[in-house]
């Protein structure tokens, strides 16, 4: 089971959480709103000490298909807990993958509703 690191909150910037993954590479999950509204949400790859990153999924929460993740992900969650925000939601989703390329299929199958 990957490492979850604290989750990030900056009013400006939105919020952000750090997993190394059981392969040892490192990901950073960001929600450029941060809290509960919709937004874009990212994961990157992190490499070379921090300072560079490839972003291996994103996902538009106020199209039709992010809306449709979030409600998976979120469904029986209760409300107002870090669990029921975007962020919290994808941490969660991919916190037990093995490597990159798992979270990149799997965040894809999620998007197409698998």
């Amino acid at each position: 089971m990957g490492k979850v690191g604290a989750f990030v909150t900056d009013p400006k910037a939105g919020a952000n959480c750090h997993i190394t993954l059981d392969s040892g590479e490192k990901i950073l999950v960001n929600h450029d709103q941060g809290g509960f509204k919709g937004g874009t949400l990212t994961i990157e790859k992190v490499k070379w000490m921090g300072m560079s990153s490839d972003r291996v999924f994103t996902c538009s929460l106020d199209g039709p298909e992010g809306k449709a993740a979030l409600a998976r992900l979120t469904q029986g969650v209760a409300a107002g807990s870090a669990r029921a925000t975007p962020l919290g939601a994808f941490v969660e989703y991919v916190k037990d993958c093995k490597s990159v390329d798992e979270v990149t299929a799997r965040c894809v199958s999620l998007l197409a509703g698998r």
